[in-house]
Order: structure tokens, then C-alpha cells, then sequence
């Protein structure tokens, strides 16, 4: 051991000296207090053996600044002295001696006294090298959280829930939530939502729901329809987690302008719309089994569409807010959600289920992630249209052919699509990802989207598949109108949709030519552009009978011109802004 060894006295300083270097200890000597702080500061020696009465600074006053120096960490101190006061001896242990011994001291006694300290050293040095280890591994652990914590945040995209719809709730069972809540508007602005529940708790839970948020997110804004976000999200799960991983999820997509709102729900509780007066308008079911259970061919994208009326709130949760329970054991369930809903208007609904939950965990840690999403469903106007003017008169036709001059651009590009793409092809968010590729188009790529999906849905629904409108103006017309699409395009045994979308200059200056054309007998554009003029202007697009996007296209292009069958359409949309107003 590496002894600092203080004695004023030269006999008993090299006495002592010499028998502890004989049996094998290493000795720093010092004559005086002050000498031997210094040398205490320089070697850090193991173990000090001091006199008490030391010229300039005394063993207690050296000792005290040891212990100082120190802090918490253990240093171990031995009084040799001559003298048989109590007094001393006590005010030596106060001071923080491990012992006292009198002079002379047998060197066997004193050596096996600093053989036992050497003990307690060993086990001292393993406790703190224990330590040091758990404080690197702890600032590694957390380290690797923070770098987690960046991550999921990045990717679940916490930023983009301050859309003005939205209202939500995450709470946490650990460091780490296995719910996230996503949400983002397309191009069309429909609003997009995703309730998800990965299986497990904390850091694992969280990782088994990353896969599925950069492609809800990136789908979104590209246009895609919320069943072909669910096939990829499902697909995301079965590729990245392991088979026994899988994830609960609610999508659905609000469309503020048709009043309608389209949900999937795979594991999940019963997602339920409400009345503005908080009842239940709509329960949907939990049809489907969560993500990552099917492969993609087995899996069922199916959704469940209704109507909303104005001031209704679509609500959403996880299990876990179901299953919330304090003290007594008893879960939160269905009936304390309903009374909460009940108790508040629509701005305070989600503080009033909130206070409740807390209220009853009454302290107790949740066991499982709780969420909840509430999603406020107004109904959008349409664009102004001001008075709808240059339309043709009752009974005649438009021409085929603009009445603005109009000449090849820098760019066009056209696909035509059979059956079998119609049936399995998300075809709009293609289009505009190939249009996003010109800067010109990109720059105005919402309008270009809804267009483009007025177009084609008016192809498809009504020039191929035949079907009415008017069917969802009933109480469940949306479920009727949507089962009966599925059902006819199934069923379709010929057709094609031909659309183009191509750069050129005309008379205001660069615009957009979009084409859309297909194999169908055509319609009546003419009864529609009538029925338009002849619309209250005073009624809200959720009252208008039809035609809600053949208004929205109007309010959108400088030119809408259909061919006379009314199996073709041409519009021109500029690219360089314009004062609304008649067109």
C-alpha cells in the first residue's frame, strides 16, 4: 500500500518508516502538516498515519483538509500519538480517524490494521469502478435514447398535428410511446389521419410503429386514397418487423368540401362520429385485423364512408384508454367516454375526457399507451365563384375547341388505362408525380390535383361505371354509391380513360393543358351546366345535389370546355395567377 507517513519526531518518523517498507508498503514521509498535504495532493496515497501535534498545520487541522478535499470519496486515516487522552481520541474520530493508536506502536499490529484497510480499499475501488461503469452505461443508455427520442420525433412528425381540425391526446405508460397520431391534408385538402398502436410498451413499441409513418406522410401529400395508404402501411409492417409484431391502426380521411368522411379500422376500438351535440351519429365498425397480420393479398382495404352533418366530430382511441385503471382496478370504458362527450361542446370535449381519465387513474401510472383523436368535421365552401357566367345557353353544345388561342409548350405527357389499371391503380397521385417533376406544374400542384381528380372520378364513376350521384343524398347513399362502385368495377369487361396533361402558351401566358377522355357514351354536360346556373347561390356545397366538383374545376381553370358527347374534356389552367371573376 502507498502510505503518506507525518511525524515530527526523526527517531519515531524513520522507526515507523522502517518497518513498514520491510513488510512491503510503499512510504512518503513528511515532518510537518503543511508539507504533508502537499504530498498528499501530488501521490494520493492509500492510507495516512499522522501525529497529532505537528508544527504550523496539527494532525486534526490536516485531516480536516484531506477530508475537503475528498468529498465523498473514502480516505482512510490513522492517529499515531503518545498520548492516553480521551479527549483526543474522540476528537480524533470526530474528525474522521478510522483509528487511534498510542505510541509505540507494534509494527505487526499496525501492519495488519493497514492489511484490513487495504480490504475495505479493494472492495471500495470495486464499488466505484461498479459505479463508473453504470454512469457510462447510463450516459450511453441515454445517449441512445435522445438519439431515439430525435428519430421517432422526425419520423412520426409531431410538427404537422397543428392542423386547426385536430385535437389529441398522448399519454405515455414509459420514456417511450408505443401510439402515435399522425395527420396531414392532401393536395385536394382533404385531411388525412392516422391513430396507430404498436404491440408492446415503450422503446420496442415505439420502434414497431416508425415503419408506418414517412409513408402515411409521403402518400398523403401525394394524393394517394386512404385504402391504398392502408395496403402500404400493412405491407411497411410485414417487410420491417418481426411476424409477431404487429400494429393496430385508424385511417381515415375527412373530406371537408363532399361533407364525407372514408375510415379504416384494423384492431383498433370503434372509432364513433358525434353530433355537435355530442351523441353518437355513427359507430364504425372494428372490421379488420390490424397491420402486419395479412400478407398484401389477403389483406381487405375495404372502408366504411358516411356523411357527417355540420359541427360533428369524429372520434378515435386506442385500447388503452379503454383499459385505464386506477387504484380500484375498474377500467375507464365505453360509458365514461360517452359522458364525457356529452358534458362538453365541441372545443372542450377533449380537456373534458382528459380531466376524467386523470381524474380516474386518480395518481396511478397508466398501463398501456393511451390516445385520442378528435377531429372537428365543418364543411369547407367552395372556391368563390362569383356569378357562374360563359356557359353555354340551354340546349346548345361547347365547342370542341378553346376559344383562347392555345400553342405547343415545352413539355406533355398522356396515359391511357385498360380494366385491369383502372381496377388496381391509385391513377391521380401518379399523374401528379409525374407532373411534379416540371417545376412549372409543381408550383401549382393542389389545383392540378383536384382537377386531375374531378377529371378521372367523373370518368371512371360516371362515363364508365354508370353511376348516379344522386345516390348520396341519402342517409346511407355513400355506403350504397361506393358498394355499388366496387361491385361495376369489378364487373367492368371494357373501357379505358385516356388522360393528358401537357405545358402551353396561351393568351394570358403559360398554362396547363389537361385532357381527359373516356370510352364511355358521355352525359349531359349541358342539363349539368343549367342545373349549375340555376343552383341557389346561398346553398351549402353539402346541399348541392351534384356538381359540387365540376364547380370547384370552374373556379380552378380559365377554360372547361366538354366535346359533345361529353365522353372528353379540356381544360386550361394558367400558370400565372389571375383576379377571380367571371370565366
Amino acid at each position: 500500500m502507498k502510505v503518506l507517513l507525518v511525524d515530527d519526531n526523526v527517531q519515531d518518523l524513520q522507526y515507523e518508516m522502517d518497518e513498514l517498507v520491510e513488510r512491503g508498503h510503499e512510504i512518503i514521509a513528511a515532518a510537518n502538516g503543511g508539507d504533508a498535504l502537499v504530498l498528499f495532493e501530488h501521490h494520493r496515497p492509500d492510507v495516512v498515519l499522522t501525529d497529532i501535534f505537528l508544527p504550523g498545520l496539527d494532525g486534526f487541522a490536516l485531516v480536516s483538509a484531506i477530508r475537503e478535499r475528498m468529498g465523498a470519496q473514502w480516505e482512510p486515516v490513522i492517529f499515531l500519538s503518545g498520548h492516553h487522552d480521551d479527549a483526543l481520541q474522540v476528537r480524533a474520530l470526530e474528525v474522521g480517524a478510522d483509528a487511534y493508536f498510542i505510541k509505540p506502536v507494534s509494527a505487526a499490529v499496525l501492519d495488519a490494521k493497514l492489511r484490513s484497510l487495504g480490504r475495505l480499499i479493494a472492495i471500495q475501488h470495486q464499488a466505484e469502478e461498479r459505479a463508473q461503469a453504470l454512469e457510462r452505461y447510463r450516459a450511453i443508455e441515454e445517449e441512445e435514447r435522445r438519439i431515439a427520442r430525435h428519430l421517432i420525433d422526425r419520423l412520426v412528425n409531431t410538427s404537422k398535428l397543428n392542423d386547426p381540425a385536430l385535437h389529441y391526446w398522448l399519454l405515455s405508460a414509459n420514456d417511450f410511446s408505443g401510439d402515435i397520431i399522425a395527420a396531414a391534408r392532401t393536395p385536394a385538402n382533404v385531411l388525412h389521419v392516422l391513430l396507430a398502436d404498436g404491440t408492446g410498451h415503450g422503446l420496442a413499441a415505439s420502434i414497431n410503429v416508425l415503419p408506418i409513418a414517412p409513408p402515411f406522410y409521403s402518400m398523403t401529400e401525394k394524393g394517394f386514397a386512404i385504402d391504398t395508404i392502408a395496403r402500404e402501411l400493412n405491407a411497411k409492417v410485414r417487410q420491417f418487423l418481426p411476424r409477431e409484431r404487429f400494429v393496430a391502426a385508424t385511417l381515415a380521411s375527412i373530406d371537408f368540401r363532399e361533407g364525407i368522411i372514408k375510415l379504416w379500422n384494423g384492431g383498433n376500438p370503434e372509432a364513433v362520429l358525434i353530433d355537435a351535440a355530442g351523441h353518437p351519429a355513427h359507430v364504425f365498425s372494428e372490421s379488420e385485423v390490424p397491420l402486419g397480420v395479412m400478407d398484401d393479398d389477403e389483406f381487405n382495404p375495404v372502408l366504411e364512408s358516411v356523411k357527417f352533418s355540420e359541427g360533428a366530430q369524429l372520434v378515435a382511441f386506442s385500447d388503452g384508454l379503454l383499459e385505464a385503471a386506477g387504484p380500484s382496478g375498474v377500467a375507464f370504458g365505453h360509458e365514461n367516454i360517452a359522458a364525457a362527450l356529452l358534458a362538453a361542446t365541441a372545443p372542450t370535449r377533449l380537456v373534458e375526457l382528459q380531466s376524467r381519465v386523470e381524474a380516474h387513474l386518480n395518481g396511478a401510472a397508466a398501463h398501456d399507451d393511451i390516445s385520442l383523436l378528435l377531429v372537428d368535421c365543418q364543411h369547407t365552401e367552395l372556391l368563390a365563384l362569383g356569378p357562374v357566367t360563359g356557359l353555354p345557353a340551354s340546349g346548345s353544345t361547347l365547342p370542341s375547341s378553346p376559344s383562347q388561342p392555345v400553342r405547343v409548350g415545352d413539355w406533355a405527357f398522356a396515359l391511357r388505362l385498360g380494366m385491369a389499371d383502372l381496377r388496381r391503380l391509385d391513377v391521380v397521385p401518379v399523374l401528379l408525380n409525374l407532373a411534379n417533376q416540371f417545376e412549372d406544374a409543381r408550383q401549382i400542384g393542389g389545383e392540378l390535383f383536384v382537377i386531375l381528380s374531378e377529371f378521372f372520378n367523373n370518368a371512371l364513376d360516371h362515363g364508365l361505371l354508370r353511376l348516379d350521384s344522386r345516390l348520396k343524398l341519402a342517409p346511407d347513399g355513400m355506403g350504397v354509391y361506393l358498394d355499388q362502385r366496387a361491385e361495376r368495377l369489378l364487373g367492368l369487361v371494357q373501357g379505358e380513360v385516356e388522360i393528358s396533361v401537357g405545358h402551353v402558351h396561351a393568351t394570358r401566358g403559360p398554362a396547363l393543358s389537361i385532357r381527359c377522355r373516356d370510352s364511355g357514351p358521355g352525359f349531359d354536360h349541358v342539363g349539368r351546366f343549367a342545373a349549375l346556373r340555376t343552383l341557389d347561390s346561398e346553398a351549402a356545397p353539402s346541399e348541392l345535389p351534384f356538381g359540387r366538383g365540376l364547380s370547384l374545376a370552374l373556379s380552378l381553370c380559365d377554360e372547361l370546355r366538354f366535346n359533345e358527347s361529353g365522353n372528353e374534356v379540356v381544360a386550361v389552367l394558367s400558370l400565372t395567377p389571375r383576379n377571380t371573376g367571371s370565366h
